[in-house]
C-alpha cells in the first residue's frame, strides 16, 4: 500500500474518482497535484463549480435561520422559493447545514458532509442540493458512491452524535435540483442495503489500496480509462 494511504480519509468524491480513473485518483490524492487548466471547457466547469458554492451557502444561512437579506441573483430568488416549499421549517424538527461526519470502517476511516440533515422524530432526512444544467435521474442515484456512503454514515453515526435512535428504514436520501420544478429524488434506505453498501464501500477501498502505484506495493495494476479522458481535468497533463 501507498504511505500516503495508510493515514488516508476517503469520501464519496475520492472513491468515485478513483472508479472514474486510477490514473485521476493518483494525481489528485498520491501526488497531490491541484491541476486547473484555462481553456473555454475549464472555465465554463468552473464557474459552475463557483454557482454551487454560492448557492449552498445561501441554503447553509437559511436553514440556520440567519437573515438572507435582498437576493440580487433571480436564479437564486427562484430556486429558494422551491427550497422553501419543499422543506418549510417547522418547529418540530432541527436542522443542521454543512454537516461534516466521520466513521471507521473496517479500519478506514470516511468522511461525508452533508448539504443538509433533519431531524424528525425518530427520522433522519439527508439532502443533497444539485445545481447543474442537466437533469438527474433516480437510475443513475441508486448505486451512487455518494448515496452509499452518505447512508452508510448517517445510520453509523448521526443517531450516535445525536443521541437519538432510528431505525434504518426511517432514513432518507433526497437529492433536489432547484433549476427544475420537480419533487426531490429519495432514495429508501433498509438493513438489506445497509450492509450491501458497507460491503461495497469496503471492496472499492481495498481495490485502491491494493493499486501499484509508483514507488509502492500492490497486486492491481494502474490503468487509465481512456473513456474519461475528455470529460478530466488532467487530460493535458496526461496525454500531452
Amino acid at each position: 500500500m501507498n504511505n500516503n494511504l495508510k493515514y488516508f480519509c476517503y469520501s464519496q468524491n475520492s472513491i468515485n474518482t478513483y472508479k472514474s480513473c486510477p490514473i485521476k485518483f493518483k494525481y489528485k490524492y498520491i501526488d497531490n497535484i491541484n491541476w486547473k487548466y484555462d481553456d473555454f471547457a475549464s472555465e465554463e466547469y468552473y464557474q459552475s463549480l463557483k454557482l454551487g458554492r454560492e448557492f449552498h451557502l445561501l441554503c447553509e444561512r437559511y436553514f440556520s435561520n440567519i437573515p438572507l437579506g435582498r437576493i440580487e441573483n433571480e436564479k437564486f430568488n427562484k430556486w429558494m422559493k422551491r427550497i422553501k416549499r419543499i422543506i418549510p421549517l417547522v418547529n418540530e424538527k432541527e436542522y443542521i447545514s454543512e454537516y461534516e461526519v466521520r466513521y471507521t470502517l473496517n479500519g478506514n476511516e470516511i468522511q461525508a458532509k452533508y448539504d443538509l440533515v433533519v431531524i424528525g422524530k425518530n427520522t433522519i432526512d439527508i439532502w443533497d442540493w444539485k445545481t447543474e444544467s442537466k437533469q438527474i435521474i433516480y437510475k443513475n442515484l441508486e448505486g451512487r458512491m455518494q448515496t452509499m456512503v452518505y447512508l452508510v454514515l448517517a445510520k453509523e453515526v448521526i443517531p450516535k452524535l445525536l443521541n437519538i435512535d432510528v431505525k434504518t428504514k426511517d432514513i432518507r436520501m433526497n437529492y433536489y435540483q432547484p433549476e427544475f420544478d420537480e419533487e426531490p429524488i429519495t432514495i429508501t434506505y433498509s438493513d438489506e442495503k445497509h450492509e450491501n453498501y458497507k460491503k461495497k464501500i469496503n471492496e472499492y477501498i481495498d481495490l485502491i489500496k491494493r493499486t501499484r502505484y509508483e514507488g509502492s506495493d500492490g497486486d492491481v495494476n494502474i490503468e487509465k480509462n481512456e473513456k474519461h479522458c475528455s470529460y478530466c481535468e488532467f487530460n493535458k497533463l496526461c496525454n500531452s
